[in-house]
């Protein structure tokens, strides 16, 4: 999974296939459930969110790492 968080601009592409390409400001889908957390304007520097997609799984992430965008 490859995630690139351009300051309001945030793609991630999973296996080769790109499965979000979001803008901040465009309209987000509505919480389902309690736990999921407000969805605000986020910061365009400091925040990292991870995720998981079922409330049946478990989840660990391994060798995390982050780096500058090229420009």
């Amino acid at each position: 999974m490859e995630i690139t968080l351009d300051g309001p601009h945030t793609t991630v592409v999973l296996n080769g296939v790109k499965v979000t390409d979001y803008t901040e400001g465009q309209p987000v889908p509505e919480r389902k459930f309690d736990f999921e957390p407000q969805r605000g304007r986020r910061p365009n520097e400091g925040y990292m969110g991870l995720q998981n997609h079922s409330d049946h799984d478990i989840v660990f992430f391994k060798e995390v790492a982050m780096k500058p965008l090229s420009k």
